[in-house]
């Protein structure tokens, strides 16, 4: 018996070190501390989510403070986009300067600064709340409600150094990225081919952002189907995977609260099926505690950043002894940091058909040979975007011998005629209903029709049609039809009710300069008609017609219509008026000249002080009602000479010559609320001596505040003057008409 067990034993040591070769070795989890190197090649794993991606760049700064040196990134998303950047070369802590510069609002709203708009369609785009596409001359829903030309554009300036690679895997750290393809459903792994468009598609959110085409193809976001792209990577070769997911495995019913936390469950749930499975896959998982942060809240990055932090030190260890086990070989590739300034040597135009040339490089306005800012290069995109003849547009670079040939890439849109929606109410003109329809290319390339209507108790009316060519001047057609109800007043006291009827119809010559100016004149016929709701005024059969001829320059570069925080509004015109009876009989004529002037004062994040300061000066005899001076409420848009002034009703003042300034604080107080300080001081007065000689001072103030809502802005102001003891209040919910 001794004898048998001391063979067995013999036998076991001989042999079991080779069975011990055959069986399978089970992955490390936590790899240990080991003065054995070899290179080993790590992957990294970075989920979709939105805003909570932010904390993917804490858990990065970690992963290198730890010494560990990733060999191939997957992500997903904005997991992708923080994942190109790093692989494209950019140190963390760019990545983390650059996200916190974007303005996130911007982006999910797709919002371009209203100075770059189109000079013709900054009014629209200051009225209406949701604009339609008109396909076969019926409105139909979009296919999302962001075009995401904000994404492109900031991927066109990250991106800009991908033009040296022709494989992703050529980057500094090889790299792919998921998308999903609309129509099949099935998930597409990109490792090739524009690394723009593919992080475009990745990051195309259902129905948040329209799904973007590569190659006759529709993409949408790659976590609708893999949200943690491990599979990808597991096809390396790869001897280790760490991933930082910050997904939320499906919410509880009483936090969907919101249609993108509905969506966010929607798209969540093939991805919940595959967690158990990735989470056993991954040989390190680093998930931050991100409860109560949104996909869509990018307002809380700092926090956002330091719970991916934390979440990676419970890690420490783990990085620690993963790092001392690896053997990185030497990193001969150099940082390609995005170009902030290019000297553009060419320009080159791509996807457009049915804009001409000579057109586009109008509004691109760059000459060649010259060194520009990339910054300016956003500012193109904007203003070619601003033309709304485009889905999208961006920019790629090519290297030449000396500086670059600049590529600008056009999708244009499909359909040009739109339909907007809004609603409005105010205290001056009450509710409305407002509609517009837009025409492109109705007799000519680059015509526009513009057709809007306020639809209720004060129905309002305006059809512009111009012809856009730049500084070119160009032969425009307007009509204006105007109904409101006002008040008189005499010594403060109401005396009566008026019904004011105005219509024109103009022709004018317009030049546009510098996306900015607009400078022209024109001849205007115009009837104006008043009759007292209780017949006991003199204009009550006011019914007369005019004929007018006027000059003006418009200036205007703010980058908001409501709440603007930079540049400045310059409006002057000269207007002669003569009555006419029929076509050949005229009174004498007279003449006003009006100017207004606003700017913006940033001062420090939150606060801007707006001055301005206006006049109006009559030439000749007194103009009749229609063309007198009216101050008071705090609408905006009026017509002909009536203008806001705080601390009166609506056109409780008149006169006929005016000179007036104002300062208001504009206080944000937090995203989309804001309070505001108003005064104004002004001298109305019947001669232009007086003007200057009178001691009369009309004094006014407002305390007010504002929330922008989807409809447009909601605005309550209370306001009253040191010449009298009243109080007034004003309310506003929508955009001006």
């Amino acid at each position: 018996m001794p004898r048998r067990l001391l063979l067995f034993t013999l036998l076991l040591t001989t042999f079991l070190p080779a069975f011990g070769q055959m069986l399978p070795t089970p992955p490390e989890k936590n790899p240990p501390d080991s003065t054995a190197k070899r290179d080993l090649k790590i992957g990294l794993v970075l989920s979709g989510g939105g805003a909570k991606c932010l904390s993917q760049i804490g858990a990065l700064k970690v992963i290198e403070e730890a010494g560990v040196q990733i060999d191939y990134i997957g992500g997903t998303s904005m997991g992708a986009i923080i994942g190109a950047m790093y692989a494209l070369g950019f140190p963390v802590s760019e990545i983390e300067r650059y996200l916190l510069q974007v303005n996130w609002n911007a982006l999910l709203n797709n919002e371009i600064p209203h100075n770059r708009l189109s000079f013709l369609d900054r009014p629209k785009a200051a009225r209406y709340a949701f604009t339609l596409p008109i396909e076969a001359g019926k409105p139909r829903l979009p296919r999302g409600l962001n075009e995401a030309q904000y994404i492109l554009k900031e991927l066109s300036f990250l991106t800009q150094q991908s033009y040296r690679y022709s494989r992703f895997s050529d980057f500094p750290i090889p790299f792919l990225c998921m998308a999903t393809n609309l129509e099949t459903g099935q998930g597409r792994v990109f490792e090739k081919g524009s690394l723009l468009k593919a992080l475009r598609a990745s990051a195309s959110f259902p129905s948040l952002f329209v799904p973007f085409p590569i190659d006759d193809t529709l993409y949408v976001d790659g976590g609708v189907v893999n949200n943690y792209p491990l599979e990808p990577l597991q096809e390396k070769d790869l001897d280790y995977l760490i991933g930082i997911d910050v997904q939320d495995y499906l919410h509880r019913r009483q936090d969907l609260r919101s249609v993108l936390e509905v969506l966010e469950q929607i798209s969540t749930l093939v991805n919940t099926r595959q967690q158990s499975y990735d989470e056993g896959q991954t040989d390190l998982l680093i998930e931050p505690a991100l409860a109560g942060h949104s996909i869509t809240d990018f307002s809380h990055m700092d926090s956002t950043v330091a719970a991916g932090e934390r979440a990676a030190r419970r890690h420490w260890q783990a990085l620690r002894a993963l790092a001392q086990r690896d053997q990185p070989a030497p990193d001969s590739s150099a940082i390609q940091l995005p170009l902030t300034r290019i000297r553009v040597e060419d320009i080159a135009l791509h996807g457009h058909k049915a804009i001409d040339e000579r057109f586009l490089l109008g509004k691109i306005g760059l000459d060649t040979g010259t060194t520009y800012s990339t910054d300016r290069l956003a500012t193109v995109l904007d203003l070619l975007y601003g033309t709304h003849y485009f889905e999208n547009v961006y920019y790629t670079l090519e290297p030449l011998r000396e500086g670059h040939r600049l590529h600008f890439h056009f999708r244009e849109k499909e359909h040009l005629n739109t339909l907007s929606l809004g609603v409005q109410y105010n205290t001056d003109f009450k509710a409305a209903a407002l509609l517009n329809y837009t025409h492109r290319g109705l007799l000519f390339r680059h015509d526009q029709l513009n057709l809007d209507a306020a639809i209720g108790e004060n129905p309002r009316l305006r059809l512009n049609y111009f012809l856009d060519r730049g500084y070119i001047p160009t032969l425009g057609l307007k009509f204006r039809g105007d109904q409101f109800d006002f008040r008189t007043y005499q010594q403060g006291r109401f005396t009566d009710q008026l019904r004011y009827r105005d219509y024109s119809l103009s022709l004018f010559l317009q030049s546009t300069i510098a996306h900015s100016y607009a400078l022209g004149g024109g001849i205007q016929l115009e009837n104006s008609q008043i009759n007292s709701l209780f017949g006991s005024e003199p204009l009550q059969d006011f019914d007369r017609s005019f004929i007018n001829y006027y000059g003006f320059l418009d200036f205007n570069s703010l980058d908001d219509p409501y709440f603007p925080r930079d540049g400045f509004h310059l409006e002057a015109s000269y207007r002669l008026l003569a009555e006419r009876i029929g076509l050949e009989t005229f009174r004498e004529p007279t003449s006003v000249l009006d100017l207004q002037y606003r700017e913006t004062l940033p001062l420090g994040a939150h606060i801007t002080l707006l001055p301005q300061v206006r006049s109006a000066i009559t030439i000749g005899p007194t103009p009749l009602f229609p063309y007198q001076i009216h101050l008071g409420s705090m609408g905006q848009d009026y017509i002909n000479y009536i203008y806001p002034f705080a601390g009166y009703r609506f056109m409780e003042l008149s006169g006929r010559n005016l000179i007036m300034a104002g300062l208001e604080a504009q206080v944000k107080l937090s995203n989309n609320h804001y309070l505001h300080l108003r005064g104004n001081a002004a001298r109305l007065e019947a001669t232009f001596d007086d003007l200057l000689s009178t001691e009369t001072l009309l004094d006014g103030y407002a305390l007010g505040y504002s929330f922008r809502s989807p409809l447009g802005p909601l605005s309550l102001y209370l306001a009253s003057s040191s010449q009298h003891k009243s109080l007034y209040s004003y309310i506003n919910l929508g955009f001006w008409f």
